[in-house]
């Protein structure tokens, strides 16, 4: 009696185990990271009994796993870091273009025809002040765009690098925190069940640092785990291995460096960390990434070359009532300080600022207040097709902007891209793992009505041996009595 009594009792507790587990997998359905768990149940040793054979005993839970495929977690780490990479360009280049202002009322092109128009007014009337001052107005108006320009640049790079610094920061965290769960784990896997839910916690950190550079990670044959970014451990079971930015200013040229702490190249391949460098450094030589730098430079090479070809024609003009010897030059229209600051401090000559009749409209010495013919050939210059020439851009002020746009448009288009398709296929892997590890109700209410039904009739079992046993003890021997 006592037989049936223990065999009933072991399935009341093993179907009270499983609806244990079923419910933390409901409780857990919307946890981020979090993988179903199933129980392991098997029949407990059969009992020998000599003449009849094995009488089975019941059940017992021997252990509770989390399903999980690690071959997809591997494809899910790889597809997560160029997702990340190109992330990160689409959401720079797209920034970018916005700075451009294209097409807009405050675009490169607008100041550039408001400024034309102007001289081009001034030609029908060169020795009228109200016909000077426009063109000044709009020629300061003009620097003052492609200065603000380059400035949101500069801005956009150094909002660039200190993403990086928090990138690494936070590379540096997880690695900890990745390393503290390692020790967790361990230490509780002694006896060799599985930490069901520390693992899970681990591998979304993992999720999220594959994200940021790319990771390939291993675990030995003894629970020890271990990440590493191109060869080099960044987390070898409970020590960790640190990253940091180091950046080398040459002049007005920044070189940044993501080093391991010994002083080695740590060098990310891909993840969001490979964008952003890709984006603060890449001038677009030798087939490097078309970053902040490139546009940059671009921009200057617009301002300089524009002002170089606009000043040595304005320079063979003379203002109202100008005189001066042969072979000697007149002043600069536009200003700037040095090559590589062109965009930066392009401006208005200070000369022509304080007094507008330094225009050099005219094209013959003496400057006649009617003599607008050197002010036609600044008008009929920006149809040049020499105006910049031996640059990447060549053309016209027009073309060199359209082209420079167009490179970045191009860019910004392929970030775009290569975001979406790799994006696609992270998530066709994603949804992969959630159809192998995520929790469904349904299931759930299924496995939880069928061991309720164990655990009833479990119970029943019970109440039937209790009733076998009163009669047995109080019942049986009491006739006569």
């Amino acid at each position: 009696m006592i037989f049936g009594f223990n065999s009933a009792v072991r399935g009341l507790l093993a179907s009270q185990r499983a609806l244990y587990t079923t419910n933390h997998n409901i409780d857990n359905a919307s946890t981020k990271g979090y993988s179903r768990q199933q129980i392991d149940q098997k029949a407990t040793n059969p009992f020998l009994m000599p003449g009849i054979g094995f009488l089975g005993t019941g059940t017992e839970i021997y252990n509770v796993q989390r399903v999980r495929d690690s071959f997809v977690d591997f494809k899910y780490w790889n597809e997560m870091a160029p997702m990340g990479e190109w992330e990160v360009k689409k959401n720079a280049l797209t920034e970018m273009e916005k700075l451009m202002g294209e097409p807009s009322n405050s675009s490169f092109r607008q100041y550039m025809d408001d400024f034309y128009s102007s001289l081009d007014e001034m030609s029908k009337n060169p020795s009228d002040i109200a016909y000077r001052e426009p063109v000044r107005e709009n020629a300061i108006a003009f620097t003052k765009h492609v200065q603000e320009t380059i400035k949101r640049l500069r801005d956009v790079k150094k909002e660039t690098e200190y993403e990086i610094e928090t990138k690494v920061k936070y590379v540096n965290s997880l690695s900890e925190r990745i390393a503290g769960l390692n020790k967790q784990i361990y230490s509780q896997e002694i006896d060799g069940k599985q930490a069901n839910d520390l693992r899970d916690r681990r591998e979304l950190l993992v999720d999220e640092l594959s994200k940021i550079v790319n990771v390939r990670v291993n675990e030995s044959s003894d629970g020890k785990y271990e990440i590493s970014v191109n060869g080099i451990s960044i987390v070898d079971h409970m020590n960790t291995n640190k990253m940091f930015l180091k950046k080398t200013t040459v002049g007005v040229e920044d070189t940044y460096d993501i080093l391991w702490e010994n002083g080695g190249d740590a060098n990310p391949k891909s993840g969001e960390l490979k964008g952003l460098l890709d984006m603060i450094q890449g001038d677009g030589q030798g087939n490097t990434y078309r970053g902040i730098p490139y546009y940059m430079e671009q921009l200057n090479d617009f301002a300089k070359g524009f002002a170089d070809k606009f000043n040595e024609l304005h320079r063979k003009g003379y203002g109202i009532g100008e005189s001066r010897g042969a072979g000697v030059d007149g002043i600069d229209f536009f200003t700037y300080t040095s090559d590589e600051e062109a965009a930066a401090t392009l401006g208005v000559n200070q000369d022509i600022i304080d007094d507008i009749k330094k225009i050099a409209a005219a094209s013959i010495s003496g400057g006649a207040a009617e003599d607008n013919g050197n002010l036609l050939a600044l008008v009929k210059q920006r149809e040049s097709r020499d105006f910049f020439s031996g640059a990447v851009s060549q053309g016209t002020p027009d073309d060199f902007i359209k082209a420079m746009l167009s490179s970045m448009a191009v860019d910004s288009l392929q970030s775009k891209r290569l975001y979406a398709t790799q994006e696609l296929m992270q998530k066709n892997v994603e949804t992969k793992r959630a159809s192998i590890s995520g929790v469904s109700l349904e299931e759930e209410m299924a496995d939880m009505v069928k061991f309720q039904h164990v655990y009833v009739a479990a119970s029943k079992m019970i109440s039937t041996m209790d009733a076998l046993l009163d009669i047995t003890v109080n019942r049986l021997g009491m006739v006569g009595r």
